[in-house]
């Protein structure tokens, strides 16, 4: 749960200040296709061996790709890693990242990434740690999974584990570009067999908005 708490915060003053902007600007979609692909990822199998229940969704925004900046439109790989520097360093995750480079920066956590300049240089290569909250477990050509929960440094099963897939995709016929985070959260300590959901709904719901803000901030970074 102590993902979901830190962003509560966040989300709550989302949901007082942006959410009819979010609403109108950035899609949804909730719960996820039975064949999507991350169920078939192996960070996705390994984390949740017992296949319990999750939360899931995906949000995205599409932008015209006239208005993304020149350098960025013909390498997805290149529109990724910047989408997902700006989704760790815009307004969306400020609050969270101040308050956990305050929380957790410290001698055993001196490697990892806590500062947004530092967030804002990184590649995410694989194996990448930032905020000691926050893992680098999956890249291809234009996605980056990062996992969340708890520390790196203790890389075992949590109460509430989680992936995100940060994404960009060029679709030149329609002139535009899709940047997407999709999300899912469960118990991957032991087996959940009475269907309960790894959060609360409302803290559901609050995540949904999280989500649109981190993706209308990372897309921010794009746009000329």
């Amino acid at each position: 749960m102590g993902l979901i708490r830190k962003t509560l915060g966040t989300a709550l003053a989302l949901v007082g200040g942006g959410a009819a902007y979010l609403t109108a600007t950035t899609n949804l979609r909730s719960p996820l296709p039975a064949d999507d692909e991350l169920w078939t990822t192996e960070s996705f199998k390994r984390f949740n061996r017992y296949r319990n229940p999750s939360l899931q969704d995906y949000c995205w925004k599409t932008l015209p790709l006239s208005q993304v900046r020149p350098e960025l439109r013909d390498n997805e790989e290149a529109l990724a890693i910047e989408f997902c520097r700006g989704a760790w360093t815009g307004y969306a995750y400020t609050p969270q990242r101040i308050l956990m480079k305050l929380t957790n920066k410290g001698p055993k956590t001196e490697s990892q990434l806590f500062d947004r300049e530092q967030l804002a240089s990184s590649r995410y290569e694989l194996g990448t740690w930032f905020s000691d909250h926050f893992e680098v477990v999956e890249r291809t050509k234009n996605t980056i999974m990062v996992r969340a929960g708890g520390s790196p440094l203790e890389p075992g099963p949590r109460e509430m584990d989680g992936l995100f897939v940060i994404s960009a995709k060029v679709n030149r016929e329609a002139g535009i570009v899709e940047v997407g985070l999709k999300s899912t959260f469960f118990n991957s300590q032991e087996p959940i067999r009475d269907g309960k959901m790894p959060v609360p709904f409302v803290a559901e719901l609050l995540h949904r908005y999280y989500a649109r803000a981190m993706v209308d901030s990372g897309a921010r970074r794009l746009t000329r």
